[in-house]
């Protein structure tokens, strides 16, 4: 069962006292009552929260800190987004699961509990007590098919698995099958999950183990003689020193294979301390082959040229090493300068390519160049046209009146991201740097999230500890309007989540 996290709220009591200024119903001067262990309040529900959809592949795990108040009937409310270790990915799903959660409101006479905190854990790894590893489909070696499958499934109360399902695969139609029997048979602690949970879990079926050291296996004589390339697949163990033990095929498409595969996987070196069971690594023997790339990361734009409304590209030069991946990179030629170098070379530097053969042996590329475009989506002058104005006339707004504040406001919110700008996705930040001479504080930001991850309607909701002048709050929200976020999904629809809360820490610098 899932408590709330205490110490957390201890070692941010200042936080929670920021948190209870901005958010409480009962604003200033509010007393705050932390959930700590004076039983003030008892847990009666904290609902499992969903994987985000649509994410599997990554996979990673998470956590999202949400900060809340408990009323006098154990209802969650006045949720406010803290923290989060991959902004954007899994905000929205854990906010939805917080404001389900549920407490018995133990005070005497009843009272507001503020600053509550909790944070939310997303996985994709179960942790069976018993795990069962699935069996590799022989098609899937014969192909050389890599991929994965995400399954869901409840958990009896006698720790057995019960309405398993496919959730995701990639690709379809080929793992599917094995990883459902491998999850049929995991077993867990009783009662380690509520009976609503719905628990995921992803099994992966790689071909690459990724170890230390380049082994080229001896090519054949005979195979060489007569043209015959393919590949083999080696199963072995990792042992705790990092060496492999127990290699042998489990798949080739010629015999003469065998042997130079079985022999190159043992020469393998991994971390030391990570052992493992059960790995398969794909060895090819490819006569002559040219590179051929795999995949290309889309480059992040960088914020402030976001914010700018800055256009150009990058040239940069690369090799390719004999596993496919990318080293030895450089800028050429960037327009403008300076701006974009860094996420062009960020987003370089995942490219994965098919690695070039000469002769039975993988070699090296050297002086490979790729051209990124940074564009804020239409490439027509009428389009940047309209950026431009839109930014001149944000620059030239006077506000005169509290009543001309809220109509410069409401304009802002409408034309802050023209049309053609709405594929531009900023990951949600929780601390900001400005400049200026102002203190230091922090602002909650409200605003909905869209079926398609947008911001829509920002505002600013509240300002702490600091005073910010119109164009400082006009800057915080032309970013939050840039922000994108994994969207909600219920019952395989994308939804709208209305009044989102998400706190931002100000760090001002002098000009």
């Amino acid at each position: 069962m899932r408590a709330v996290d205490t110490q957390y709220v201890r070692r941010r009591s200042l936080i929670g006292a920021i948190c209870t200024v901005l958010i409480g119903t009962l604003l200033t001067q509010a007393s705050i009552i932390s959930a700590v262990a004076d039983d003030r309040l008892k847990e009666i529900a904290t609902p499992h929260a969903d994987y985000p959809k649509g994410v599997w592949k990554n996979g990673q795990d998470g956590q999202v800190t949400v900060m809340f108040d408990v009323n006098i009937r154990g209802k969650v409310q006045n949720a406010c987004i803290t923290n989060s270790t991959y902004p954007g990915i899994f905000d929205l799903y854990a906010l939805q699961a917080v404001k389900n959660y549920r407490y018995k409101n133990l005070t005497r006479p009843r009272e507001l509990i503020e600053g509550v905190s909790t944070t939310v854990n997303f996985t994709l790894d179960s942790k069976p007590r018993d795990y069962v590893s699935p069996k590799y489909p022989y098609a899937a070696l014969e192909f050389g098919f890599q991929g994965f499958v995400v399954v869901q499934f409840a958990v009896k109360s006698n720790g057995e698995v019960r309405n398993l399902s496919t959730a995701a695969a990639l690709p379809t139609e080929v793992f599917e099958g094995a990883a459902l029997e491998a999850a049929r048979q995991f077993r867990f602690d009783s009662n380690r999950f509520l009976k609503s949970d719905r628990i995921h879990h992803k099994f992966n079926f790689l071909l690459d183990s990724e170890p230390n050291n380049l082994v080229i296996p001896v090519y054949p004589d005979q195979a060489k003689e007569e043209g015959i390339q393919g590949h083999a697949i080696v199963n072995f163990d990792i042992n705790s020193e990092g060496t492999v033990d127990g290699a042998y095929v489990v798949y080739s498409s010629d015999r003469m294979f065998d042997q130079p595969a079985a022999e190159a996987a043992s020469q393998f070196t991994f971390d030391p301390n990570e052992p493992a069971q059960n790995v398969h690594h794909k060895i090819e023997f490819i006569l002559n082959r040219n590179h051929r790339a795999l995949t290309k990361e889309m480059p992040k734009y960088p914020r402030e040229a976001v914010l700018n409304r800055t256009e150009g590209h990058v040239i940069v030069e690369f090799d390719i090493d004999e596993r496919g991946a990318v080293d030895n990179l450089s800028v050429l030629e960037a327009e403008p300068p300076d701006v974009f170098n860094e996420a062009a070379l960020a987003a370089t530097a995942q490219f994965t390519y098919l690695p070039k053969y000469v002769d039975g042996r993988p070699v090296r590329v050297q002086g490979e160049r790729n051209r990124l475009r940074f564009t804020l989506g239409s490439q027509n002058q009428a389009a940047r046209q309209q950026a431009q104005e839109v930014q001149q006339q944000r620059q030239a707004r006077r506000l005169p009146s509290r009543r001309g504040r809220s109509a410069a406001r409401r304009s802002a919110s409408e034309d802050r991201r023209p049309e053609h700008m709405r594929s531009i996705k900023l990951d949600p930040i929780y601390e900001l740097q400005l400049t200026g001479d102002h203190d230091d504080g922090s602002v909650i930001v409200q605003f909905d999230v869209n079926g398609s991850g947008y911001v829509e309607r920002p505002k600013i909701f509240k300002i702490i500890d600091t005073n910010l002048p119109e164009e400082i709050t006009e800057r915080i929200l032309d970013e939050v309007s840039f922000f994108w976020y994994a969207p909600w999904i219920e019952n395989n629809q994308p939804k709208t989540v209305y009044g989102v809360k998400h706190r931002i820490e100000l760090t001002f610098v002098d000009d």
